[in-house]
């Protein structure tokens, strides 16, 4: 339908969740079937643990206000109205996703667990990245500040040099540092400054701090990454530390590029929901390199003469999160992206509805293009250098 509005009364009790559901009219336009696929059929599956020996009328009766003593029971309404981006979930609603998510096959490992621990209100990546912002503060002030004084990167600093190369490899350093500082802080403006997103006399500040974000990942992030990654010096399991790092930097660049392509397409208010959904995929995916940053920080503390060691121990057990998650086979289609983004939208969000089997096999076999690649381009940098120190030394 075009023009309705679902509203979902949710009961609990002790034989389960329960839901019902009328469709009304609705003045908002479309119906954001993005948010109808996380959150209806999510409580209709926990449906299924309704006691067969409840009768219909003790559904019914059971609709009303929440009880005032201690039973397990109450409703919340859930106005899935389109307002450009879903509203927030109550706490009942919050708990109608783990009660789904226990009696369905998980999407991807740690599902069943991040729901508890999150009780997300939209989607398990906008709870996530709400979680990073603090930590992305700290790291980028740490960086800034030893920039400031003494010219080089926080963890160059920690680790007495044992990543620092030539003078043009510091520069694209620095360079990069910067450039990654203004992007999350203009990507902290896109996601947590509410009212130019909802407001006609703001939007062109969104607009145009959302151009500024992508200019400075394409221009500068982006290929800076991919020099820094391929030249640094790595002496540990260097194919499988490069592999996850390009893998970080090719799957946010693939986030953002389908967020902007759906916002540049149309402008109704389900793919502008969308649109929002996928950049903050690709922010929060540019963002994971933190937890390898903090563990880096410690295994440094513990072990201070063995700094290459912790750095590629530090990128490798951090990456079992892509494994958790559901990032290691399928990437981007797969997992906590599939399950924040929504079935639904998969064919807007990709492309295509679901995965063809030439692309499925793409993904799942990137990890080996990953690192026969950094090997080959690390073979062929071993050797320019070697032959130019044999001519500066003849």
């Amino acid at each position: 339908p075009t023009c309705r509005k679902w509203g979902a009364q949710v009961v609990f009790s002790p034989f389960g969740a329960h839901l019902s559901s009328t469709p009304m009219d609705c003045p908002h336009g479309a119906l954001d079937s993005s948010l109808v696929d996380v959150a209806l059929p999510q409580v209709v599956s926990a449906t299924s643990m309704r006691h067969d020996r409840e009768a219909p009328s003790e559904m019914t009766a059971a609709a009303g206000p929440p009880a005032e003593s201690g039973e397990m029971a109450g409703f919340t309404e859930l106005g899935l109205e389109n307002e450009g981006s879903p509203p927030p979930y109550s706490s009942a609603a919050s708990t109608s996703l783990a009660y789904a998510a226990a009696s369905r096959p998980r999407r991807y490992y740690a599902e069943q667990a991040l729901l508890n621990m999150l009780r997300p209100r939209r989607s398990e990546i906008e709870d996530l990245l709400r979680g990073f912002w603090g930590p992305a503060g700290l790291f980028a002030a740490a960086e800034v500040g030893t920039f400031l004084v003494l010219r080089k990167s926080f963890f160059e600093a920690m680790t007495d040099g044992a990543f620092e190369l030539w003078p043009r490899f510091e520069i694209v350093v620095e360079v990069h540092v910067w450039a990654s500082v203004a992007m999350w802080l203009v990507a902290a403006v896109q996601v947590l400054w509410e009212r130019p997103r909802k407001s006609r006399d703001f939007s062109w500040i969104h607009r145009r701090t959302g151009q500024a974000m992508l200019v400075l990942f394409y221009v500068i992030v982006f290929p800076t990454s991919l020099y820094l990654t391929v030249m640094q010096r790595v002496d540990w399991l260097s194919p499988a530390v490069g592999a996850v790092l390009l893998d970080t930097a090719f799957c946010t660049s693939y986030f953002l590029y389908r967020g902007w392509r759906i916002v540049r397409l149309s402008h109704s208010a389900r793919s502008v929901s969308l649109h929002g959904r996928l950049m903050q995929c690709g922010i929060l995916m540019s963002m994971s390199i933190l937890p390898q940053r903090f563990l880096q920080l410690y295994l440094t503390a513990q072990l201070k003469s063995h700094h290459q060691v912790n750095y590629s121990v530090s990128i490798l057990v951090t990456a079992i999160l892509f494994v958790l998650f559901g990032h290691f086979w399928d990437g981007p289609r797969g997992g906590i992206w599939l399950a924040s983004i929504g079935a639904d939208n998969a064919e807007e969000a990709y492309g295509s509805a679901v995965a063809s089997s030439f692309e499925r096999y793409a993904w799942r076999s990137r990890w080996v293009v990953y690192m026969v690649s950094y090997s080959a381009i690390r073979h062929v940098a071993d050797a320019n250098a070697y032959h130019h120190q044999e001519t500066h030394a003849s």
